[in-house]
This record gives C-alpha cells, structure tokens and sequence, in this order.
C-alpha cells in the first residue's frame, strides 16, 4: 500500500504537524509513505523514515498522485498551513483527517481575506444552508466577519473540506454524528493519537505549595487566559499557586502582560513563550494541575490533553465538545460563561484541601490516553478505512464529471434548456458510476 500524506510537518508551529510525527512509525509499518509539504523547511529528521517531498499548487505531479493507493489529506483550521493542501484536495479526491468540525474561520480567510471572492463564497454558502446563509454570508462579507464566531457555529461550513472525497477520518463524536447522516463516502471515528511512551523520570516538584499550575500550546483567545488570571487575582489562597504560561500568545505578549500587571500577579505568573518539545515535557512534569480550558471549540480533539496525560498530570477542561465526551474520573469539568471563574477557584481550593485526590484523575488520565489512544490502534483504523474507500472511486469520479459538465452546460446553454440538458447529463453519468462500482 503506498500513501501520500499532506500535512503541516514540524518545526511548523501547529500540533497537527506533530500529530504527523506522532502517527508516521506506526503508519510506516503497514505502508510506504510519502509526505507532501508546502514548508520551505521541515525537520530533515523525517527523511530517515519516510520520504518527504516539496509540493506547489501549480506543479503537482499528478501521475504520482494516481499511482498511490491513497492520498491523505490533513484538514485544520489555519489556512496558513492547510489552504493548499485544501485546494489540492478539490482537484484529486482522498481520505481526508477533519481535525476540526467548524471550519468557517477557514473558509472565510479564504474567500474573504485571500481571494476577495464575494461571489463564490455566496455561492457555497447558499448551496449549503440556502438563502438565509447566503444574506449572512453578504453581511460578514461586508463588515471585515466581525461576527465570525456567529458564522463558525451557525455554518460550519464542513460539508466544503469533505466534498467529493473517497473517506472520512473524525477525531470526536461531535463530528462523526454530526456528519454520518448526510454522508456520500465512510466515515471513521478513531481517537487522536499519542504514545504513552515511558512515565517520565523526573520528580514532580514537592506537594507542597507553591503548587504549579501550567497552560500551554498555541493561545488565543479560546484558551481562556484573562479567566484564569481573573480566578488566580480574586483567590484568598493565590499565594499557594504559581502559573506558568508556554507557547505562542495569538493576541501578544504585551497584551498578556498588561492584563498579569492589572491583576496584580506579576510574583504569580511566569510567561515562558514559546519552547521546544524536551522543555515543554519537562514543565509537565514537574506540574501540579495543567489547565486546558477551551470555548470555543472548533469541534476539535485535543492533542494537548494527551500530552497532559502522558504525563499522568490532572487537568481542568471546559465542559464543551469533544472535552464533555472524556470520562470524568480523567478531567475536571470547568462550566463556562459566568460559572468558569467560580468553578476554577473551586477546584483550586480542592486542591489545595486534597491533592490527592487529583493526583489519582492524572493517574487515571494515563490509563485512558494508554487504552484508547495508541498510533498503532490509529494506524489501523486508517488503513481499514483505504481499503473500505476504495468501491467509492467511482461515484466519486462520475460526481466530478457531473459537476464539470454542469459548469460548461452553463456557459453554453440558456437557462430555460439548461436544466433537462442537465438532468439527462447527470444521469447517464450516474449510470455509468453504478455499472463501475457493481462490476469491482
């Protein structure tokens, strides 16, 4: 079986790429992979186990696209690192990884920010959620999506990733619910994975306070900071805790920094930026409570509770998506909207009174990223699903054809022939798409 897979690769700052390094020694074992990147650079370290090739969008190699058993497309929301791989996915049909279940964001900066296409974008959104969605499509078009977050959980716009594709790989059950019933192609629910690996060897700092509290990954403003410092500002015990910050601040640092100062916590709080994987896992040891609030949610899994088990660290998450669905003897559920500051000094108080008790949830994190969540299990499922996709190449093939034969009876045809032409097109394509799939 040979697959090519598309994917943000590391040092690209976005989990998704090390998601790709995750999955790839258990993926390599069942197949030869090839991973297609946009990135100019790309740890020259996945060269010793897969090849790694360069794509553009106006160069692809097309013949070797064919030739492979499967393409694999990895679909998140920064078009910085998957509009192309998105484009490509439009012209040659795969098994696409839905990292996220809301994708308007992504759409939007496509449409709006990068092609400044007003028409298209009306046109797939009323396709999708009829008149209502194109006059908002018109109205956020207009005012620069500043009601963005109403269009991402009003149209998610998900139906456009997956589009003419052979399979679907979903991450949370969100998703797959949300899409198996209107579904063209397989679509598969397989957990995020993440090697447990071996427990770490480094000693968590002492149980006594101060205890260390820790947020990281790429944080914007889903990532409930001002919160966080709001509860930590307004708790009697706050001389028991110290947080530290890792990763990128999507707002800016400065802006991070004047909210720490007007809180007070300058002695509280420690911003620590950016690091790379070795320190980061070595904060997470020595941590005492990781805090991994997320609302929004895009609808995505989260590769960061993963890494907060593997460390058997306890964890407060926000009670939405795919972070309602873990067991709750694993997390601590943060209710959110005006209950999120009262029920983080909640658990910071039973922290202080019993840290045993969260000491046991990390304990029981672990068991839970150990059992559900291996790359070979993942691997597994991901190959099932090629083989599963492959009686669907031909409804797929006659869906292009369908579509590009409408696209020019258009610009042929008067609109009062157009739509029995059409229909007689489509319908002869069809039968050829049947005949295809019962003779495989």
């Amino acid at each position: 079986m040979k697959i090519n897979w598309f994917s943000p690769l590391p040092p690209a700052r976005t989990d998704i790429a090390h998601y790709t390094t995750r999955i790839l020694p258990a993926l390599a074992a069942r197949a030869e992979v090839t991973l297609w990147t946009d990135q100019r650079d790309w740890d020259q370290g996945l060269g010793k186990l897969v090849e790694v090739r360069n794509f553009r969008l106006g160069r692809m190699p097309w013949v070797e696209l064919n030739r492979a058993t499967a393409n694999v497309y990895q679909i998140g929301n920064n078009p910085l690192f998957h509009s192309s791989i998105w484009q490509i996915s439009r012209l040659h049909s795969g098994i696409v990884v839905l990292h996220d279940f809301r994708l308007h964001h992504f759409f939007d900066d496509i449409f709006r920010v990068k092609w400044r296409d007003l028409q298209s974008y009306c046109g797939v959104m009323e396709n999708y959620y009829g008149e209502e969605g194109r006059r908002d499509a018109i109205e956020s078009f207009k005012s620069n999506a500043r009601n963005i977050s109403y269009m991402a959980e009003r149209y998610p716009l998900t139906e456009l990733a997956i589009r003419n594709q052979l399979g679907v790989i979903v991450h949370t059950p969100e998703t797959y619910e949300a899409l198996v019933p209107g579904a063209q192609c397989p679509i598969m629910l397989a957990p995020l994975p993440f090697a447990a690996g071996v427990q770490s060897a480094l000693p968590r700092a002492s149980q006594n306070a101060p205890y260390r509290l820790i947020v990281f990954g790429y944080i914007g403003r889903s990532r409930r900071l001002p919160a966080v410092l709001k509860a930590l500002a307004t708790l009697p015990e706050q001389a028991k805790f110290h947080l530290d910050v890792y990763g990128d601040i999507l707002d800016g640092e400065e802006v991070l920094q004047a909210q720490i100062r007007a809180h007070n916590l300058n002695e509280r709080v420690t911003i620590h930026g950016f690091v790379n994987e070795a320190k980061l896992d070595e904060a997470l040891a020595r941590a005492h409570l990781a805090i991994n609030l997320r609302h929004p949610t895009m609808g995505e899994a989260s590769g960061s509770q993963l890494r907060i088990w593997k460390h058997s660290l306890p964890a407060l998450v926000s009670n939405v998506g795919w972070y309602a669905s873990l067991p709750p003897e694993t997390v601590a559920f943060v209710r959110t909207d005006d209950n999120e500051v009262a029920d983080l000094q909640q658990y910071l108080r039973a922290f202080v009174a019993q840290p045993e008790t969260f000491s046991e949830m990390g304990r029981r994190g672990r068991q839970e990223l150990e059992t559900k969540h291996a790359p070979e299990q993942y691997a597994s499922s991901l190959v099932e699903l090629i083989e599963l996709s492959r009686k669907f190449r031909p409804r797929v093939a006659a869906n292009r054809l369908a579509e590009r034969s409408g696209s020019l009876l258009a610009e042929w045809l008067a609109p009062s022939s157009l739509v029995s032409s059409a229909g007689n097109i489509a319908k002869e394509i069809f039968e050829i798409g049947t005949i295809q799939n019962e003779s495989r």
